[in-house]
């Protein structure tokens, strides 16, 4: 999830996913993210009589889930907006600007959609007009725009969950609010299959009612597919949401909860792949009784990293998380810091003993490196924002006893896996 936003290159990027699942449709599965599900807004929010209407312009209910004190409308946008960011007229290109800072966190994009289309136009970038920038953005979730509406088309082939043998994708995370819950019914899916089949479907009734009529309802939850667009904000579907939960508090990693290990052990699920949530230079891996949760976004590794196109905070860490039919899984990559990391978790093999595991101190391992002078293990403690790293050598690891890690709260005895 979350294709979009991260640089001069949404078009293409998406575009080449498309491509891939046409070539192999059984082998490639796109997962929803947030930024991919909210541009589905743009389709009612740029039209000119959503433009135009003076009761948005000062409506300050919107964005809904940000803290009132929080919230910027547009017309508070437009009287602080300088000349060279288009000013304070009220335009398609302004309101555009608008909801991408305020509303969508993507400061910047306008100018990145810029840069992109004249990259495919091969031309300079002032040969590119706001309201090229604008038709750009409208278009990518038109139904009628066949050939530039690649957002809705992954949006047409997206998921919210995927199940590949004992590992379940989701964005976000399997919460005690959101496991086995579909929105609008109260009841809780016991069958993990049964679940992610009533989710993904729920889905794509959001996205066909949304083609039925994507310009209805201006910015208000009134309109159609307004439900997958709630489902990817912060507080969507009442919190029941997996594309806009974490395994975080307070920036640090937290255990499972138990009924969440509990639904998963009963349906064989032995790890959780997710992404959403950026934290450091590679996965955050939280282990929690015989369930395994897999954070793998590091796109917030060196914030203020400077690459070829702009400002890159994913910089040059880099990791790939591959997954077994037996369970395990295996990590390797790049840090930030050039440093090679290499581990397993879990299989048939067994995996290392210590990645995912949480110390006395609050510290989570994170990751195992590799090097000529032996095998170090990346620390890492998260408050708010900041994450404080640090490292042990494979024998100060060794020299640990169990009271030094913290362990998941137990699952109640007899269920299936935690016997």
């Amino acid at each position: 999830g979350d294709s979009q936003d991260k640089g001069p290159g949404d078009i293409r990027f998406t575009k080449l996913l498309l491509a891939l699942k046409e070539e192999y449709p059984d082998r490639v599965e796109f997962i929803i993210g947030n930024r991919d599900a909210n541009k589905l807004r743009l389709a009612s929010e740029l039209q000119e009589e959503c433009i135009n209407d003076a009761a948005v312009l000062t409506d300050s209910s919107f964005p809904y889930w940000d803290a009132a004190e929080k919230r910027v409308t547009p017309q508070m946008f437009l009287d602080k907006n300088p000349v060279d960011n288009g000013g304070r007229e009220n335009t398609a290109a302004n309101r555009l600007r608008y909801i991408l800072k305020h509303t969508m966190g993507a400061d910047g994009a306008f100018e990145r959609r810029r840069e992109e289309l004249s990259i495919i136009r091969k031309c300079g970038k002032e040969a590119v007009s706001d309201e090229d920038v604008v038709e750009s953005y409208r278009n990518e979730v038109d139904p009628a725009k066949e050939g530039d509406n690649f957002m809705l088309k992954y949006l047409q082939q997206g998921k919210l969950a995927y199940v590949f043998g004992d590992h379940l994708f989701v964005h976000g995370a399997v919460s005690g609010t959101n496991v086995g819950t579909v929105p609008g019914s109260t009841e809780r899916i016991e069958r993990v299959e049964e679940w992610v089949e009533a989710l993904n479907a729920w889905c794509r009734e959001e996205v066909a009612a949304f083609e039925s009529d994507p310009y209805s309802g201006k910015n208000g939850r009134d309109r159609k597919g307004s439900g997958l667009m709630d489902y990817g904000v912060p507080g969507g579907n009442g919190g029941a949401t997996v594309v806009y939960s974490h395994n975080l508090k307070n920036g640090n990693g937290e255990h499972i909860a138990p009924a969440v290990r509990e639904y998963l052990g009963a349906n064989s699920i032995k790890s959780v792949i997710t992404g959403h949530q950026p934290h450091g230079d590679c996965p955050l891996v939280i282990r929690s009784g015989q369930v395994t949760a897999i954070s793998a976004d590091t796109s917030y590794s060196q914030m203020g990293h400077k690459s070829g196109w702009g400002t890159d905070n994913r910089g040059d860490a880099v990791s790939e998380v591959l997954l077994y039919a037996d369970g395990g899984s295996e990590v390797h990559g790049v840090l930030a810091d050039g440093s090679n990391v290499r581990y397993r978790l879990g299989g048939a093999v067994g995996g290392d003993k210590f990645v995912g595991r949480q110390l006395s101190d609050g510290n989570w391992v994170k990751a195992k490196t590799e090097g000529a002078e032996g095998a170090e293990y990346v620390l890492c403690l998260g408050e708010g924002f900041k994450l404080t790293v640090s490292r042990r050598t494979e024998r100060e690891m060794e020299a640990l006893t169990e009271a030094d890690f913290v362990e998941a709260e137990p699952v109640p005895i007899g269920v299936c896996g935690y016997l």
